[in-house]
């Protein structure tokens, strides 16, 4: 709360170009509903960043469901951001946690949240992926053929995962002009967010700007991914 109430006090103070997303306790799925509500009508922040798993325990998990319930019915906004990734014993040298991990535990806690049926079941949420979605836009027809495959793949779905993820949004975090032409292609231009991951030290704006820049797209497209799709999202 007290995080919270410092976003909303910074959001007061530059509304024309400032929003927030809330952090929630989500060790307490039911008090993050709660402080989800308090936020969003109360502060006035657009949803919740989400953590791509809590303590292990996968986004999916059934007791998480009421915090969805609360979002899905103030269509929020919740965005993934990856952390200690399962499997992280084997990523303790050369900063593979956060170089492969992270991308890693995004594109999993993704994949779990539409083959749960998550996402088909909340669709009034907004989900953002950091990192340019981890290998979504990579393995979604993969993910497809699964669907196709195994019936434990269809159990909680009536449409194939890719008609999900491609209502994701998807921030720049990865600032390869092929990757970026991927998400571009697998997602669409309305789908793409500007993201810097400053002030990480992999993060760049300038790197941000030039890729951006470098996409052989329409200018529209080009000022919707730069911002318009943002301002969109958030309300701006």
């Amino acid at each position: 709360r007290l995080v919270n109430d410092a976003f909303a006090a910074v959001v007061r103070s530059r509304t024309k170009r400032f929003t927030a997303l809330a952090t929630l306790p989500l060790n307490d799925p039911a008090a993050s509903a709660a402080e989800l509500e308090r936020a969003v009508t109360q502060l006035g922040l657009r949803g919740a960043m989400l953590f791509s798993n809590v303590n292990g325990i996968a986004l999916a998990d059934r007791r998480f469901w009421t915090l969805y319930e609360r979002a899905d019915a103030l269509e929020a906004v919740l965005y993934i951001h990856p952390i200690h990734p399962v499997g992280v014993a084997a990523m303790t040298e050369y900063w593979l946690m956060p170089l492969v991990g992270f991308p890693f535990d995004t594109t999993l806690a993704a994949a779990h949240l539409v083959f749960s049926g998550v996402v088909e079941r909340f669709p009034r949420i907004r989900w953002v992926l950091g990192h340019l979605g981890g290998a979504i836009p990579y393995i979604a027809e993969r993910l497809d053929r699964g669907f196709a495959a195994f019936p434990e793949c269809r159990a909680h779905l009536r449409r194939p995962p890719s008609e999900h993820l491609k209502a994701f949004y998807y921030d720049t975090v990865n600032f390869d002009a092929g990757a970026l032409r991927l998400a571009l292609e697998f997602a669409g231009p309305r789908q793409i967010l500007a993201g810097s991951d400053y002030p990480h030290r992999i993060g760049s704006l300038r790197a941000m700007r030039e890729s951006l820049s470098g996409l052989d797209v329409p200018g529209a497209d080009r000022a919707l991914m730069l911002g318009g799709n943002a301002a969109r999202l958030l309300g701006l």
